[in-house]
């Protein structure tokens, strides 16, 4: 890995990174990694859950759809600005593509809303510059899932697809970070999806890791873990009103699981997660 450790996270919407705030901002206030986003929706399709905060931004009656529609994409990027600020992600990229409708169904999401071959242009050039010479040593996604979000499984298979493209390209001149997926659930057991074999986890192991959001933020205090940056960030995005409701119940969780890909070929990479994880941990038995 680089001197300064750098990674690249993909989420969909505006408000996914708090699904893995911990593991951020550990990451960039604990070890100093450099930690950039790409965002791929506009978040336009979140006029649903805005009618609470609309007096917060100038009374504009965002939950009805067509003036949600026009005003979210800005909105909901200043949003996801402030919650950055919190985790210390240091650039945010914005692909803008349609948040048009949930859907499971990813072949609906490429058909109907995201220019696919578009995103996946732009992620290779993000991964290729947006960290300058250095590169990026870890890519951070979420992992795709069939009872998941359609945009959330997609946004994860663009990313381990731009990753087979540029292994294939094999050009000594691009860095290919390792690729780790964030389960946005609770889970038992090694998850799998089966519709496509780039999601496959690797059957090395550990081939999980997790990181522990009862941690406390400072040896100083008993009062604050890595639960409280979660709602830190949750309580950037009030124009999605659910959003801390959803965190403390049906996706109320004492830690965050990540996952290996068999895609990262190259033996080396897995000591070098296991290190991190065991470093994080160090840190943090204060």
């Amino acid at each position: 890995m680089s001197s300064t450790l750098a990674v690249l996270v993909v989420i969909a919407h505006p408000d996914d990174e708090t699904m893995f705030a911990g593991f951020l901002h550990a990451l960039t206030h604990k070890i100093g990694a450099n930690v950039d986003l790409v965002c791929v929706t506009n978040g336009e399709g979140g006029y649903r859950h805005s009618a609470p905060a609309e007096y917060l931004y100038g009374h504009l009656q965002l939950s009805r759809e067509t003036i949600g529609r026009q005003h979210l994409p800005r909105i909901r990027k200043q949003e996801l600005l402030g919650s950055g600020r919190i985790l210390g992600i240091r650039k945010i990229f914005f692909y803008d593509q349609l948040d048009l409708k949930y859907d499971r169904d990813v072949d609906v999401v490429f058909a109907d809303q995201w220019n696919k071959g578009e995103i996946i242009q732009r992620l290779e050039q993000t991964i290729r510059t947006g960290n300058g010479n250095e590169g990026y040593d870890i890519m951070l996604i979420m992992l795709p899932s069939s009872q998941s979000h359609g945009h959330h499984t997609a946004s994860g298979l663009i990313a381990l697809e731009t990753i087979d493209r540029l292994r294939q390209k094999q050009d000594s001149h691009i860095k290919v970070p390792t690729v780790l997926g964030a389960s946005e659930f609770v889970v038992n057991e090694t998850p799998t999806y089966l519709s496509n074999r780039l999601a496959s986890i690797s059957s090395q192991t550990p081939n999980e890791f997790c990181f522990d959001r009862t941690w406390k933020l400072s040896p100083t205090s008993n009062m604050s873990d890595y639960q409280t940056i979660v709602m830190w960030t949750c309580s950037e995005h009030k124009s999605q009103c659910g959003l801390i409701t959803e965190t403390l119940t049906s996706y109320s969780r004492s830690q965050e699981n990540y996952f290996y890909f068999s895609l990262n070929e190259e033996p080396e990479r897995l000591p070098q997660i296991e290190n991190l994880f065991k470093q994080l941990n160090e840190i943090h038995q204060y």
